[in-house]
Protein backbone atom coordinates (compact mmCIF):
# COMPACT_ATOMS: atom_id res chain seq x y z
CA UNK A 1 0.00 0.00 0.00
CA UNK A 2 1.64 3.47 -1.19
CA UNK A 3 2.68 6.10 2.08
CA UNK A 4 -0.16 6.96 4.19
CA UNK A 5 -0.80 10.82 3.99
CA UNK A 6 0.59 12.77 7.46
CA UNK A 7 -2.52 16.03 8.18
CA UNK A 8 0.35 18.02 9.91
CA UNK A 9 4.15 17.29 10.67
CA UNK A 10 6.20 13.79 10.88
CA UNK A 11 5.97 11.21 12.80
CA UNK A 12 6.12 6.92 12.43
CA UNK A 13 2.83 6.45 13.90
CA UNK A 14 0.02 6.01 11.64
CA UNK A 15 -3.80 5.62 12.45
CA UNK A 16 -6.40 3.87 10.10
CA UNK A 17 -9.86 5.04 10.04
CA UNK A 18 -12.26 1.70 9.38
CA UNK A 19 -15.63 2.38 8.44
CA UNK A 20 -17.98 -0.48 7.82
CA UNK A 21 -21.15 -1.09 6.32
CA UNK A 22 -23.36 -1.82 9.25
CA UNK A 23 -24.32 -5.47 8.60
CA UNK A 24 -22.84 -8.00 10.32
CA UNK A 25 -20.67 -9.91 7.10
CA UNK A 26 -19.20 -6.47 6.29
CA UNK A 27 -18.95 -5.58 10.06
CA UNK A 28 -16.72 -9.07 10.67
CA UNK A 29 -14.66 -8.88 7.66
CA UNK A 30 -13.23 -5.11 8.45
CA UNK A 31 -12.91 -5.95 12.06
CA UNK A 32 -10.45 -8.77 11.14
CA UNK A 33 -8.75 -6.45 9.10
CA UNK A 34 -8.45 -3.96 11.78
CA UNK A 35 -7.02 -6.63 13.55
CA UNK A 36 -4.41 -7.83 11.28
CA UNK A 37 -3.44 -3.96 10.80
CA UNK A 38 -3.15 -3.58 14.47
CA UNK A 39 -0.92 -6.52 14.86
CA UNK A 40 1.26 -4.71 12.12
CA UNK A 41 1.50 -1.95 14.38
CA UNK A 42 -0.86 0.31 13.19
CA UNK A 43 -3.46 2.63 15.28
CA UNK A 44 -7.30 1.96 14.05
CA UNK A 45 -10.22 3.75 14.65
CA UNK A 46 -13.60 1.43 13.69
CA UNK A 47 -16.43 3.89 13.49
CA UNK A 48 -19.92 2.24 13.17
CA UNK A 49 -23.73 3.49 14.86
CA UNK A 50 -23.65 2.40 18.63
CA UNK A 51 -25.80 -0.42 17.77
CA UNK A 52 -23.09 -2.14 15.77
CA UNK A 53 -20.70 -0.89 18.03
CA UNK A 54 -21.86 -3.04 20.52
CA UNK A 55 -22.07 -6.25 18.40
CA UNK A 56 -18.22 -5.72 17.45
CA UNK A 57 -16.86 -5.42 21.24
CA UNK A 58 -18.80 -8.81 21.63
CA UNK A 59 -16.84 -10.10 19.25
CA UNK A 60 -13.44 -8.94 20.36
CA UNK A 61 -13.70 -10.05 23.84
CA UNK A 62 -10.72 -12.16 24.61
CA UNK A 63 -8.17 -10.06 22.47
CA UNK A 64 -5.49 -8.93 24.68
CA UNK A 65 -5.93 -4.95 24.21
CA UNK A 66 -2.26 -4.55 25.14
CA UNK A 67 -1.20 -6.51 21.80
CA UNK A 68 -3.88 -4.17 19.61
CA UNK A 69 -4.26 -0.54 19.23
CA UNK A 70 -7.81 -1.05 18.07
CA UNK A 71 -10.29 1.81 19.22
CA UNK A 72 -13.99 2.15 19.08
CA UNK A 73 -15.93 5.34 18.01
CA UNK A 74 -19.88 5.04 18.10
CA UNK A 75 -22.32 7.30 16.95
CA UNK A 76 -26.23 7.60 17.41
CA UNK A 77 -28.44 6.78 14.56
CA UNK A 78 -31.35 9.09 14.85
CA UNK A 79 -34.50 6.79 14.37
CA UNK A 80 -35.95 5.84 10.99
CA UNK A 81 -38.48 3.62 9.73
CA UNK A 82 -37.10 0.04 9.63
CA UNK A 83 -37.65 -2.60 7.32
CA UNK A 84 -38.72 -5.98 7.85
CA UNK A 85 -37.86 -9.67 6.88
CA UNK A 86 -40.34 -12.43 5.54
CA UNK A 87 -39.51 -15.72 5.03
CA UNK A 88 -41.91 -15.85 2.49
CA UNK A 89 -41.02 -13.16 -0.02
CA UNK A 90 -40.02 -14.33 -3.14
CA UNK A 91 -37.07 -12.07 -3.69
CA UNK A 92 -34.46 -13.12 -1.41
CA UNK A 93 -32.67 -10.15 -1.10
CA UNK A 94 -32.99 -8.18 2.19
CA UNK A 95 -34.63 -5.23 1.50
CA UNK A 96 -35.44 -4.80 5.14
CA UNK A 97 -31.61 -3.59 5.74
CA UNK A 98 -32.15 -0.11 3.01
CA UNK A 99 -33.63 1.89 5.56
CA UNK A 100 -30.63 1.37 7.78
CA UNK A 101 -27.73 1.54 4.83
CA UNK A 102 -29.74 5.03 3.79
CA UNK A 103 -29.98 6.38 7.17
CA UNK A 104 -26.31 5.35 7.25
CA UNK A 105 -25.09 7.39 4.42
CA UNK A 106 -27.18 10.33 5.22
CA UNK A 107 -26.01 10.71 9.68
CA UNK A 108 -22.66 9.47 9.27
CA UNK A 109 -20.38 12.22 7.30
CA UNK A 110 -20.98 15.09 9.84
CA UNK A 111 -19.42 12.57 12.83
CA UNK A 112 -17.05 11.61 10.26
CA UNK A 113 -15.68 15.27 9.82
CA UNK A 114 -15.38 15.76 13.29
CA UNK A 115 -13.46 12.73 13.75
CA UNK A 116 -10.98 13.56 11.13
CA UNK A 117 -10.93 17.25 11.66
CA UNK A 118 -9.81 16.20 14.88
CA UNK A 119 -6.74 13.63 14.20
CA UNK A 120 -5.84 16.17 11.32
CA UNK A 121 -4.91 18.85 14.03
CA UNK A 122 -2.89 16.61 15.82
CA UNK A 123 0.95 16.42 14.88
CA UNK A 124 1.57 13.02 16.12
CA UNK A 125 -0.55 11.05 13.47
CA UNK A 126 -0.57 9.94 9.65
CA UNK A 127 -3.77 8.74 9.08
CA UNK A 128 -5.93 6.71 6.67
CA UNK A 129 -9.46 5.51 5.86
CA UNK A 130 -9.74 2.38 4.79
CA UNK A 131 -14.04 1.56 4.25
CA UNK A 132 -16.43 -0.57 2.63
CA UNK A 133 -17.36 0.13 -1.09
CA UNK A 134 -20.80 0.34 0.13
CA UNK A 135 -20.28 3.37 1.66
CA UNK A 136 -18.41 5.34 -1.00
CA UNK A 137 -19.25 8.61 0.42
CA UNK A 138 -16.64 8.45 2.60
CA UNK A 139 -14.38 9.45 0.13
CA UNK A 140 -15.95 12.66 -0.04
CA UNK A 141 -15.33 12.97 3.63
CA UNK A 142 -11.83 12.26 3.51
CA UNK A 143 -10.87 14.11 0.33
CA UNK A 144 -11.88 17.38 2.30
CA UNK A 145 -9.11 16.81 4.39
CA UNK A 146 -6.58 15.19 1.62
CA UNK A 147 -6.44 12.07 3.85
CA UNK A 148 -6.39 8.61 1.23
CA UNK A 149 -8.92 7.05 1.69
CA UNK A 150 -8.58 2.76 0.25
CA UNK A 151 -11.96 0.28 -0.93
CA UNK A 152 -12.59 -2.79 1.23
CA UNK A 153 -13.73 -5.53 -0.90
CA UNK A 154 -16.36 -7.57 0.96
CA UNK A 155 -16.57 -10.63 -1.99
CA UNK A 156 -14.28 -12.28 -4.80
CA UNK A 157 -12.49 -11.40 -7.50
CA UNK A 158 -14.82 -14.14 -9.47
CA UNK A 159 -17.99 -12.34 -8.47
CA UNK A 160 -16.70 -8.62 -9.76
CA UNK A 161 -15.78 -9.91 -12.73
CA UNK A 162 -18.87 -11.57 -13.57
CA UNK A 163 -20.71 -8.99 -12.56
CA UNK A 164 -18.51 -6.28 -14.40
CA UNK A 165 -19.09 -8.69 -17.98
CA UNK A 166 -23.30 -9.47 -17.39
CA UNK A 167 -23.39 -4.85 -16.66
CA UNK A 168 -21.27 -4.11 -19.59
CA UNK A 169 -22.99 -6.78 -22.17
CA UNK A 170 -19.92 -8.44 -22.63
CA UNK A 171 -20.83 -11.46 -21.44
CA UNK A 172 -23.57 -14.06 -19.70
CA UNK A 173 -21.87 -13.15 -15.88
CA UNK A 174 -19.83 -16.19 -15.66
CA UNK A 175 -16.19 -15.16 -16.94
CA UNK A 176 -16.60 -18.12 -19.51
CA UNK A 177 -19.14 -19.70 -21.53
CA UNK A 178 -21.59 -21.34 -19.27
CA UNK A 179 -24.75 -19.96 -18.73
CA UNK A 180 -25.82 -18.34 -15.44
CA UNK A 181 -29.37 -18.25 -16.09
CA UNK A 182 -30.11 -15.59 -13.53
CA UNK A 183 -30.33 -11.98 -13.89
CA UNK A 184 -28.63 -9.27 -11.90
CA UNK A 185 -32.22 -8.29 -11.26
CA UNK A 186 -33.12 -11.60 -9.64
CA UNK A 187 -29.88 -10.85 -7.38
CA UNK A 188 -30.12 -7.43 -6.30
CA UNK A 189 -33.62 -5.32 -6.18
CA UNK A 190 -34.20 -1.60 -7.62
CA UNK A 191 -33.47 -0.05 -4.65
CA UNK A 192 -30.22 -1.12 -4.25
CA UNK A 193 -29.26 -0.92 -7.50
CA UNK A 194 -29.64 2.93 -7.11
CA UNK A 195 -27.95 2.51 -3.64
CA UNK A 196 -24.99 1.05 -5.23
CA UNK A 197 -24.34 2.77 -7.68
CA UNK A 198 -24.38 6.43 -5.61
CA UNK A 199 -21.81 4.99 -3.79
CA UNK A 200 -19.59 3.66 -6.54
CA UNK A 201 -20.15 7.27 -8.01
CA UNK A 202 -17.95 8.22 -4.95
CA UNK A 203 -15.07 6.31 -5.81
CA UNK A 204 -13.13 7.74 -8.39
CA UNK A 205 -10.11 9.30 -5.93
CA UNK A 206 -9.89 5.85 -3.81
CA UNK A 207 -5.93 5.30 -3.62
CA UNK A 208 -6.70 0.90 -4.22
CA UNK A 209 -8.90 -2.35 -3.43
CA UNK A 210 -8.28 -4.04 -0.56
CA UNK A 211 -9.74 -7.62 -1.46
CA UNK A 212 -10.87 -10.64 1.21
CA UNK A 213 -9.63 -13.24 -0.99
CA UNK A 214 -6.84 -15.05 -1.78
CA UNK A 215 -3.79 -15.19 -4.41
CA UNK A 216 -3.69 -19.48 -4.95
CA UNK A 217 -7.77 -19.22 -4.90
CA UNK A 218 -8.91 -16.38 -7.29
CA UNK A 219 -5.43 -15.58 -9.39
CA UNK A 220 -6.94 -16.29 -12.54
CA UNK A 221 -9.78 -14.28 -11.96
CA UNK A 222 -8.12 -11.12 -10.47
CA UNK A 223 -5.34 -11.10 -13.21
CA UNK A 224 -8.70 -11.24 -15.74
CA UNK A 225 -10.38 -8.24 -13.58
CA UNK A 226 -6.99 -5.82 -13.32
CA UNK A 227 -6.65 -6.29 -17.23
CA UNK A 228 -10.47 -5.37 -17.75
CA UNK A 229 -10.00 -2.39 -15.14
CA UNK A 230 -12.90 -3.89 -13.40
CA UNK A 231 -11.02 -1.59 -9.96
CA UNK A 232 -11.07 1.38 -12.05
CA UNK A 233 -7.22 0.64 -13.05
CA UNK A 234 -6.12 0.95 -9.26
CA UNK A 235 -3.50 -1.52 -7.22
CA UNK A 236 -5.28 -4.24 -5.79
CA UNK A 237 -4.09 -5.72 -2.78
CA UNK A 238 -5.64 -9.36 -1.55
CA UNK A 239 -5.56 -9.90 2.53
CA UNK A 240 -7.67 -12.79 2.53
CA UNK A 241 -8.95 -15.01 4.09
CA UNK A 242 -10.35 -12.83 6.91
CA UNK A 243 -10.81 -14.96 9.86
CA UNK A 244 -10.56 -15.02 13.66
CA UNK A 245 -6.95 -15.33 14.78
CA UNK A 246 -7.81 -18.22 17.01
CA UNK A 247 -8.77 -20.09 13.80
CA UNK A 248 -5.49 -20.31 12.68
CA UNK A 249 -3.47 -20.63 16.35
CA UNK A 250 -3.69 -24.67 16.92
CA UNK A 251 -2.94 -25.73 13.34
CA UNK A 252 -6.11 -27.71 13.33
CA UNK A 253 -8.90 -24.70 12.97
CA UNK A 254 -11.47 -23.93 16.26
CA UNK A 255 -12.51 -26.77 18.31
CA UNK A 256 -16.16 -27.13 20.13
CA UNK A 257 -15.88 -26.00 23.88
CA UNK A 258 -16.53 -28.72 25.75
CA UNK A 259 -19.71 -27.89 27.09
CA UNK A 260 -21.07 -27.36 23.30
CA UNK A 261 -24.16 -29.45 23.29
CA UNK A 262 -23.29 -29.84 19.89
CA UNK A 263 -20.26 -31.60 20.77
CA UNK A 264 -21.15 -34.90 22.11
CA UNK A 265 -23.56 -35.69 19.29
CA UNK A 266 -20.86 -34.82 16.37
CA UNK A 267 -18.03 -37.02 17.99
CA UNK A 268 -20.13 -40.08 17.84
CA UNK A 269 -20.40 -39.47 14.26
CA UNK A 270 -17.67 -41.41 11.81
CA UNK A 271 -15.00 -38.64 10.32
CA UNK A 272 -16.58 -36.51 7.22
CA UNK A 273 -19.91 -37.86 7.26
CA UNK A 274 -21.68 -35.21 8.58
CA UNK A 275 -23.76 -32.35 6.35
CA UNK A 276 -23.59 -28.95 8.50
CA UNK A 277 -26.90 -26.99 7.04
CA UNK A 278 -27.01 -22.99 7.54
CA UNK A 279 -28.22 -20.12 5.52
CA UNK A 280 -26.56 -17.15 7.42
CA UNK A 281 -28.39 -14.41 9.72
CA UNK A 282 -29.78 -12.30 7.32
CA UNK A 283 -31.90 -14.74 4.90
CA UNK A 284 -34.88 -17.04 5.97
CA UNK A 285 -36.22 -19.87 3.74
CA UNK A 286 -39.89 -19.90 3.14
CA UNK A 287 -41.95 -22.68 4.51
CA UNK A 288 -42.11 -24.33 1.67
CA UNK A 289 -38.78 -24.37 0.95
CA UNK A 290 -37.92 -25.83 4.67
CA UNK A 291 -40.75 -28.50 3.80
CA UNK A 292 -38.77 -29.91 0.64
CA UNK A 293 -35.19 -29.73 2.16
CA UNK A 294 -36.19 -31.50 4.86
CA UNK A 295 -37.59 -34.14 3.39
CA UNK A 296 -34.62 -34.37 0.98
CA UNK A 297 -32.17 -34.56 4.21
CA UNK A 298 -33.95 -37.18 5.04
CA UNK A 299 -34.32 -39.12 2.32
CA UNK A 300 -30.28 -38.69 1.48
CA UNK A 301 -29.99 -40.81 4.21
CA UNK A 302 -27.18 -38.61 5.72
CA UNK A 303 -26.24 -37.52 8.88
CA UNK A 304 -26.65 -33.68 9.56
CA UNK A 305 -26.67 -30.49 11.56
CA UNK A 306 -29.30 -27.98 10.58
CA UNK A 307 -29.56 -24.54 11.80
CA UNK A 308 -33.22 -23.26 11.28
CA UNK A 309 -33.55 -20.10 11.93
CA UNK A 310 -35.10 -17.25 10.83
CA UNK A 311 -33.54 -13.81 9.77
CA UNK A 312 -32.06 -12.05 12.75
CA UNK A 313 -34.21 -9.25 10.99
CA UNK A 314 -37.66 -11.16 11.10
CA UNK A 315 -39.58 -9.38 13.77
CA UNK A 316 -40.96 -12.86 15.38
CA UNK A 317 -41.04 -13.49 19.29
CA UNK A 318 -39.43 -16.41 20.53
CA UNK A 319 -42.84 -18.38 20.54
CA UNK A 320 -43.67 -17.20 17.07
CA UNK A 321 -40.29 -18.14 15.29
CA UNK A 322 -40.89 -21.50 17.18
CA UNK A 323 -43.91 -22.24 16.31
CA UNK A 324 -43.27 -21.41 12.85
CA UNK A 325 -40.51 -23.88 12.37
CA UNK A 326 -42.71 -26.45 13.75
CA UNK A 327 -45.07 -25.87 11.16
CA UNK A 328 -42.89 -25.96 8.93
CA UNK A 329 -41.30 -28.96 9.31
CA UNK A 330 -43.09 -32.26 8.42
CA UNK A 331 -45.31 -34.40 10.65
CA UNK A 332 -43.26 -36.25 12.78
CA UNK A 333 -39.94 -35.54 11.11
CA UNK A 334 -37.61 -34.57 14.28
CA UNK A 335 -38.64 -38.10 15.63
CA UNK A 336 -37.95 -39.95 12.66
CA UNK A 337 -34.60 -38.39 12.43
CA UNK A 338 -33.56 -38.50 16.12
CA UNK A 339 -30.10 -39.75 16.08
CA UNK A 340 -29.06 -39.20 12.83
CA UNK A 341 -29.95 -35.33 12.53
CA UNK A 342 -29.50 -32.39 15.07
CA UNK A 343 -32.00 -29.36 14.42
CA UNK A 344 -30.80 -25.97 16.22
CA UNK A 345 -33.25 -23.13 16.41
CA UNK A 346 -30.63 -20.68 17.52
CA UNK A 347 -27.21 -19.52 15.99
CA UNK A 348 -24.33 -22.21 15.95
CA UNK A 349 -20.51 -21.56 16.15
CA UNK A 350 -20.36 -21.89 12.27
CA UNK A 351 -16.37 -22.31 12.38
CA UNK A 352 -16.00 -24.46 15.08
CA UNK A 353 -18.28 -27.42 13.40
CA UNK A 354 -16.32 -26.63 9.84
CA UNK A 355 -13.27 -27.46 11.70
CA UNK A 356 -15.22 -30.72 13.42
CA UNK A 357 -13.20 -33.81 12.46
CA UNK A 358 -17.01 -35.23 11.82
CA UNK A 359 -18.10 -32.26 9.37
CA UNK A 360 -17.66 -33.31 5.74
CA UNK A 361 -19.94 -31.28 4.04
CA UNK A 362 -21.45 -27.88 3.78
CA UNK A 363 -24.74 -26.72 2.77
CA UNK A 364 -24.31 -23.11 1.91
CA UNK A 365 -26.43 -20.04 1.03
CA UNK A 366 -23.15 -19.01 -0.42
CA UNK A 367 -22.85 -16.05 1.23
CA UNK A 368 -18.30 -14.81 1.02
CA UNK A 369 -17.86 -15.20 4.87
CA UNK A 370 -19.41 -18.77 4.46
CA UNK A 371 -17.52 -19.63 1.31
CA UNK A 372 -14.01 -18.46 2.93
CA UNK A 373 -14.79 -20.64 5.93
CA UNK A 374 -15.86 -23.55 4.43
CA UNK A 375 -12.92 -23.73 2.00
CA UNK A 376 -10.01 -22.69 4.68
CA UNK A 377 -12.02 -25.96 6.64
CA UNK A 378 -11.49 -27.72 3.86
CA UNK A 379 -15.22 -28.82 3.82
CA UNK A 380 -16.76 -29.28 0.29
CA UNK A 381 -20.09 -27.65 -0.11
CA UNK A 382 -23.73 -27.99 -1.78
CA UNK A 383 -24.39 -24.37 -2.85
CA UNK A 384 -27.87 -23.23 -2.78
CA UNK A 385 -27.36 -19.32 -3.38
CA UNK A 386 -30.30 -17.21 -2.63
CA UNK A 387 -29.27 -13.54 -3.56
CA UNK A 388 -26.47 -10.85 -4.25
CA UNK A 389 -23.25 -12.34 -5.04
CA UNK A 390 -24.51 -15.99 -4.01
CA UNK A 391 -25.26 -16.89 -7.28
CA UNK A 392 -21.38 -15.83 -8.54
CA UNK A 393 -20.40 -17.70 -5.46
CA UNK A 394 -22.02 -20.64 -6.16
CA UNK A 395 -20.56 -20.91 -9.87
CA UNK A 396 -16.91 -20.26 -8.34
CA UNK A 397 -17.40 -23.31 -5.95
CA UNK A 398 -19.27 -25.94 -8.63
CA UNK A 399 -17.89 -25.07 -11.92
CA UNK A 400 -14.28 -23.42 -11.87
CA UNK A 401 -12.84 -24.90 -8.27
CA UNK A 402 -14.97 -27.53 -7.96
CA UNK A 403 -15.31 -27.72 -4.52
CA UNK A 404 -18.77 -28.45 -4.31
CA UNK A 405 -22.28 -29.18 -6.38
CA UNK A 406 -24.97 -26.69 -7.03
CA UNK A 407 -28.45 -28.05 -5.71
CA UNK A 408 -30.14 -26.97 -9.12
CA UNK A 409 -29.78 -25.76 -12.08
CA UNK A 410 -31.17 -22.25 -11.90
CA UNK A 411 -33.27 -22.41 -15.36
CA UNK A 412 -35.52 -18.68 -15.04
CA UNK A 413 -33.59 -15.70 -14.89
CA UNK A 414 -35.71 -13.46 -13.10
CA UNK A 415 -37.87 -15.08 -10.80
CA UNK A 416 -37.30 -17.40 -7.54
CA UNK A 417 -37.71 -21.03 -8.27
CA UNK A 418 -38.51 -24.08 -5.67
CA UNK A 419 -35.84 -26.28 -4.50
CA UNK A 420 -37.13 -29.76 -4.59
CA UNK A 421 -36.64 -32.99 -2.24
CA UNK A 422 -35.48 -34.29 -4.85
CA UNK A 423 -33.22 -32.05 -6.00
CA UNK A 424 -31.54 -31.82 -2.57
CA UNK A 425 -31.49 -35.81 -2.26
CA UNK A 426 -29.29 -35.86 -5.37
CA UNK A 427 -26.56 -33.33 -4.20
CA UNK A 428 -26.24 -34.21 -0.70
CA UNK A 429 -25.52 -37.85 -1.90
CA UNK A 430 -23.05 -36.69 -4.60
CA UNK A 431 -21.26 -34.82 -2.28
CA UNK A 432 -21.25 -37.03 0.82
CA UNK A 433 -21.24 -40.80 -0.99
CA UNK A 434 -20.21 -40.70 -4.32
CA UNK A 435 -16.90 -40.50 -6.05
CA UNK A 436 -17.03 -37.38 -7.59
CA UNK A 437 -18.11 -36.19 -3.93
CA UNK A 438 -14.68 -37.90 -2.48
CA UNK A 439 -12.83 -36.00 -5.27
CA UNK A 440 -14.21 -32.42 -4.52
CA UNK A 441 -12.96 -33.28 -0.85
CA UNK A 442 -9.39 -33.79 -1.78
CA UNK A 443 -9.64 -30.70 -3.68
CA UNK A 444 -11.00 -28.43 -0.28
CA UNK A 445 -8.34 -29.46 1.41
CA UNK A 446 -5.85 -28.69 -1.23
CA UNK A 447 -7.64 -25.14 -0.94
CA UNK A 448 -7.08 -25.43 2.62
CA UNK A 449 -3.58 -25.84 2.58
CA UNK A 450 -3.20 -22.58 0.03
CA UNK A 451 -5.31 -20.88 2.75
CA UNK A 452 -3.35 -20.95 5.58
CA UNK A 453 0.06 -20.55 3.87
CA UNK A 454 -2.10 -17.19 2.49
CA UNK A 455 -2.02 -15.88 5.51
CA UNK A 456 0.89 -17.44 7.23
CA UNK A 457 4.27 -15.30 7.89
CA UNK A 458 6.01 -14.22 4.29
CA UNK A 459 2.44 -15.64 2.15
CA UNK A 460 0.54 -14.14 -0.24
CA UNK A 461 -2.13 -12.13 1.88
Amino acid sequence: MESTHHCHGTTPKTLVIAVPLPAQGHLNQLLHLSRILALRGLGVLYVAPSTHIQQVRHRVQGWDPHNFDIRFKEFPMPDFVSGESNPESSHKFPTHFMPLFEAFEEHLPPHLDQVMSTLCSSKDKRVVVVHDESVGFVQTVAAKYEIPAYVFRATGAYTYLSFSQQQDGTGSGTVDSSPVNVSLTRCFPERWFKFAARQTSFLGPAKGNILNSFYALESEFINRARERLVFGGKPVWMVGPLLPQAFFDNGQGLQLSTDSEYLTWLDRQAPASVLYVSFGSVSSLSASEVRELAAGLERSGQPFLWVLRISDSAHFSTETRSEWIRKCLPEGYERRIEGRGVIVRDWAPQLQVLSHKSTGGFLTHCGWNSTLESITAGVPMVAWPLHSDQFANSMLIARKLKVGVEVKEWRNAEEHELVSAEEVEKAVKLLMVDEEGTQMRKRAQGLRSEAWKAVAEGGSS
